[in-house]
C-alpha cells in the first residue's frame, strides 16, 4: 500500500555526524536529542519517523499490544526503493539452521506492511510519515476486534523514545454492540542485536518452540529453538555464577501491598532451579509504588500485572484466569519480554483449596480464608505462571510415578512435594489424611524437582571450548535421565484420557484407585463442612457454587481412574532409549480400575448425590449437574478415539479381545439390575442406561463416511460397530427375558422404554 504524503516544514537543523532528533514530546515541550536506531516525532497529530541510513536492512521487532493485553510481534526491516521506504516482514533465518516463513507459513516469504513516501532525504537518513499504517486494520494483527471502527474516536496519543526502542500510543474507537469504546494501543520498534545461541527444540522436553506454536504431532521433533531468556554467566570459570543480566520482573503498583511478598515469593520459587543450572540470583524482582504507562508496556520491562478482584458487580464470576504474554526473537528463541497477568479471582482460589484441603487445614474452614492462606495460594499461582514466563508449557510431568504412600509422608513432602512440578495441574494435596498431620504449608503446590530438571536442560551454559556436537551430547544426557527418573518425563494431552500420565486437576500417583479412595475421603469431609462456611449468609449461593466445584473434582477423580482402563503409560523417547513409547497398563490394574469406576461413577455415594444441606433448598431436579458429569464420563467411554486406542491394544501380546471384554464389563456393570433381583433403580441411573442405548444406536445406525485421515478419528471403525451391535442385541434379549417375568416390577416401564428404543432401531 502507498500512504499519502503529509507535508510538513522540517526543522532547519541538519542531521550531521549522527542520527539525532530535536522534536517534541507528547506534552509539546522540547525533548533531549537522542542517538538511536530510529527517531520518531509527533507533529499535528502525525507520526514522523527519521530512519538513519545505517538502519536500512537492520532487524527490528515491531510489536502491538491492545485490548487483550497480548503482545503480537512482527520482525521487520526497512528498505529504500527509489523515493519510497518499504517496511517488510521477511522470513526469518533460525539459528537452528532453518527458515521460518512469515507467520510461520512456509508459503510466505515477505509481507509488505507499509510503503512510505520519503518527505525529506539527508545524506544519513530519510524522513517519512507512518501514521496511517498504525490505524490499518488489514495488517493481520490477531487481537484486532472485528467490531466496527469509530474513526472519530481514533487518534494518536503520543510517543516515547528510548535508546533501543521507540514507542507509539494510539487510541482506537470501536462499536461493541450498543456501546462505543476507546481502546489504547501501544506499538514498539525494538532494535535487535546479534541473536543468542539457540537451544534446539526437543519434543521430549516441554518448552515452547520459538513461534509459540506446539506441533500437532506431539512425537515430532520440529526443527526450531526453544523459548528462553538470554542468561549468561558473569564469571565463566565458576560452577555457579551470577548472570551478566538477570531475568527481571517488575511488580505493577496496582498489586495490593498485602500480596506483594507472596507474588515475589512465587517468582523466587524458581531460584533454586537456576542454581542447579549454574546461576546464582538469576531472577530479580523489583517492587515499585509508581510506574508510568509507557514503562508498563515497554519491551524493556517484564511486568507482573493485576487483573482481578476489582469491586465491580459480577466481575468475580468471569471465567478469566491467569496467563502470560511473550515477545520472542524467533531467530534464536530469546524471550525479550514476558508479562505475568494475574487474573484468577480470590473466590476461585479459595473454592479450589476448600474442596481439596478443608479437612486438612483449619484455615480453610472459614470463608473468606485468612490472609496468610490466600497469600500462599496466590504464591502458588504466580509460581506456575512464572514457569510459563521462563518458557515451559502446561503439561503432565511424571506425577503418575509418584508413590501414593508418600502423599502423607512429611519428610518426602518437604524434599519432593506431592507432585514433581508446579507446571502440571495436580493442584493441592488432597491425598494426605488428617491422621498424617501434614503441615498446611506442605499441602500447597510448589515448584518441584522436575522444574529444576527443566531449567537445567534449558538454561545450563556450556564452556566456549565445547563444540556443537559436545553440547548436543551433554543435553541428550540430561534428557536420558528420564530413563531412570520417570517423574522427569512429560506427557502432552493427545485427546482424551490416553492414560493416567495425562489427566488433570487431581493429585496423580502410581496407584490411581488408592489415590481416588483417599481423595474422596477428604472430599466427603469438605462437603460436610459446607453449611459451616455458609453461616451468616442470606442465600445459599456460596454453598451451591462450591458444591458444584466438588462435583467437578469428583469427575476429575473418576476420569483419572478411568484413564487406567485400556490406557497407556507414555514415555516420549528416541528409539535407542530403553523402554517403549506406549506401554499398555497391566491388565490386572485395568480390571481393578474398571470395577471401581463402574461402582463409583454410576453409583455415586449419597454424600455426593444427595447432600443433606440440599433438602428443602431445591424445588426441581433441574439442573442436575451430577447427572451431566456422569453422562460425560459415559460419553468418553464410547468415543471413537478412545476405542481406536483400545483396538490397537488388541494387537499386542496378552491384550487380545480387550474391546469385546471392555463392552461386556461396561454393559453388565451399567445394567447390573438385569442380572439380579434388585428392583429399585435410581432415576439418575435410569437416565444413564437410556443414554447408553441412545448413543450406541446413534453410532451404529448413522452412516458417517470420512475420506480424510485426520477426520476419521471422529468415526467408529466397523470393527467397533460390530461389537456395539452385538452388545445391543444381547441387551435386547436380556430386556425381553426380564419383561417376561410374571412378578411385578416398579421399573417395568423403564425397561419397556429401553426395549422400545432397541426395537425401533432394529425395526422389530
Amino acid at each position: 500500500m502507498k500512504y499519502i504524503i503529509w507535508i510538513w516544514l522540517f526543522c532547519t537543523m541538519p542531521y550531521i555526524g549522527c542520527s539525532q532528533s530535536a522534536g517534541r514530546n507528547k506534552e509539546g515541550g522540547k525533548k533531549e536529542s537522542i542517538q538511536t536506531f530510529l527517531n520518531v516525532e509527533v507533529a499535528e497529530g502525525r507520526v514522523i519517523v527519521f530512519l538513519p541510513e545505517s538502519s536500512l536492512g537492520q532487524h527490528m521487532l515491531f510489536t502491538r499490544v491492545g485490548r487483550l493485553d497480548d503482545y503480537e510481534t512482527k520482525q521487520v526491516v526497512f528498505s529504500k526503493h527509489g523515493g519510497q521506504v518499504y517496511m517488510e516482514e521477511h522470513k526469518i533465518w533460525s539459528e537452528t539452521g532453518i527458515w521460518l516463513g512469515v507467520s510461520d507459513n512456509p508459503n510466505w516469504e515477505t509481507n509488505v506492511l507499509g510503503v512510505f513516501s520519503i518527505q525529506e532525504e539527508h545524506d544519513r537518513g530519510y524522513r517519512f510519515d507512518i501514521t496511517d499504517m498504525l490505524f490499518d486494520t488489514s495488517l493481520g494483527w490477531a487481537t484486532l476486534s472485528s467490531a466496527p471502527t469509530v474513526p472519530s474516536l481514533s487518534k494518536l496519543i503520543g510517543t516515547k523514545q528510548l535508546d533501543d526502542e521507540i514507542m507509539i500510543k494510539i487510541q482506537t474507537g470501536r462499536q461493541e454492540d450498543t456501546v462505543k469504546i476507546i481502546q489504547p494501543v501501544y506499538y514498539s520498534f525494538l532494535k535487535l542485536g546479534e541473536p543468542m545461541e539457540a537451544r534446539r527444540f526437543d519434543y521430549r522436553m516441554s518448552f515452547w518452540i520459538e513461534s509459540m506454536k506446539v506441533s500437532r504431532d506431539h512425537t515430532k521433533n520440529d526443527t526450531g529453538s526453544i523459548t528462553r531468556w538470554r542468561l549468561e554467566k558473569k564469571y565463566k570459570d565458576r560452577e555457579t555464577s551470577v548472570p551478566v543480566k538477570p531475568i527481571t520482573f517488575t511488580l505493577s503498583p496496582d498489586i495490593p501491598k498485602q500480596w506483594r511478598p507472596y507474588v515475589k515469593a512465587g517468582i523466587e520459587e524458581w531460584l533454586p532451579a537456576f542454581e542447579a543450572a549454574g546461576f546464582k540470583d538469576a531472577i530479580v524482582v523489583n517492587e515499585v509504588d509508581t510506574l508510568d504507562e509507557w514503562s508498563k508496556f515497554s519491551l524493556g520491562h517484564s511486568m507482573v500485572r493485576w487483573f482481578r478482584n476489582k469491586n465491580i458487580r459480577y466481575f468475580g464470576d468471569k471465567p478469566r484466569g491467569s496467563n502470560v504474554t511473550y515477545v520472542v526473537d524467533q531467530r534464536s528463541g530469546e524471550i525479550i519480554k514476558s508479562d505475568v497477568l494475574i487474573g484468577s479471582s480470590y473466590q476461585h482460589l479459595m473454592d479450589q483449596y476448600f474442596i481439596r484441603c478443608a479437612a486438612l487445614d483449619e484455615r480453610a474452614q472459614t470463608y473468606p480464608v485468612r490472609d496468610d492462606l490466600l497469600g500462599e495460594l496466590i504464591q502458588s499461582l504466580v509460581a506456575h505462571e512464572t514457569g510459563h514466563s521462563l518458557g515451559i508449557t502446561d503439561n503432565s510431568y511424571g506425577e503418575y510415578r509418584y508413590p501414593v504412600e508418600k502423599m502423607g509422608d512429611v519428610e518426602w513432602l518437604r524434599t519432593m512435594g506431592h507432585t514433581p512440578s508446579i507446571m502440571n495441574y495436580a493442584r493441592h494435596n488432597n491425598l494426605a489424611q488428617p491422621e498424617d498431620h501434614v503441615p498446611a504449608s506442605l499441602l500447597i503446590q510448589k515448584a518441584g524437582p522436575t522444574d529444576a530438571y527443566y531449567i537445567r536442560w534449558g538454561y545450563q551454559e556450556f564452556p566456549e571450548y565445547m563444540s556443537a556436537v559436545e553440547k548436543a551430547d551433554s543435553l541428550e544426557r540430561i534428557i536420558r535421565l528420564q530413563d531412570t527418573v520417570p517423574w522427569y518425563r512429560y506427557t502432552k494431552d493427545q485427546g482424551g484420557s490416553v492414560g493416567p500420565v495425562a489427566t488433570n486437576n487431581v493429585v496423580e500417583s502410581n496407584d490411581p484407585v488408592k489415590g481416588a479412595q483417599l481423595a474422596l475421603k477428604n472430599l466427603e469431609r469438605a462437603i460436610a463442612l459446607l453449611p459451616t462456611i455458609n453461616k451468616g449468609k442470606k442465600d445459599n449461593v456460596r454453598m451451591e457454587r462450591i458444591y458444584r466445584k466438588a462435583i467437578d473434582l469428583w469427575w476429575d477423580i473418576m476420569r483419572n481412574v478411568k484413564s487406567l482402563v485400556r490406557g497407556y503409560d507414555v514415555f516420549y523417547k528416541s528409539m535407542d532409549q530403553s523402554g517403549h513409547m506406549y506401554d499398555p497398563i497391566p491388565m490386572e490394574d485395568q480390571q481393578e480400575a474398571m470395577n471401581y469406576f463402574l461402582e463409583q461413577a454410576f453409583n455415586p455415594p449419597h454424600w455426593l448425590s444427595r447432600p443433606s444441606f440440599q433438602k428443602y433448598a431445591k424445588l426441581s431436579v433441574h439442573p442436575d449437574y451430577l447427572l451431566t458429569k456422569q453422562q460425560m464420563l459415559l460419553r468418553e467411554m464410547l468415543e471413537p478415539k478412545y476405542l481406536k486406542r483400545m483396538q490397537y491394544m488388541e494387537t499386542l501380546d496378552g491384550y487380545e479381545g480387550t474391546m469385546k471384554d471392555y463392552f461386556v464389563r461396561l454393559q453388565n456393570g451399567l445394567f447390573s439390575e438385569l442380572q439380579g433381583n434388585k428392583q429399585a433403580i435410581d432415576p439418575r441411573r435410569q437416565g444413564l442406561q437410556a443414554t447408553y442405548i441412545d448413543w450406541l444406536i446413534k453410532e451404529v445406525v448413522e452412516e458417517r463416511k470420512e475420506v480424510f485421515p485426520e477426520l476419521k478419528i471422529f468415526v467408529h471403525t466397523d470393527y467397533a460397530k460390530g461389537i456395539m451391535i452385538g452388545r445391543l442385541m444381547e441387551l435386547k434379549g436380556q430386556l425381553e427375558r426380564k419383561l417376561s417375568e410374571k412378578k411385578h416390577s416398579d421399573e417395568r416401564g423403564h425397561w419397556e422404554l429401553c426395549l422400545l428404543k432397541l426395537n425401533k432401531a432394529f425395526g422389530t
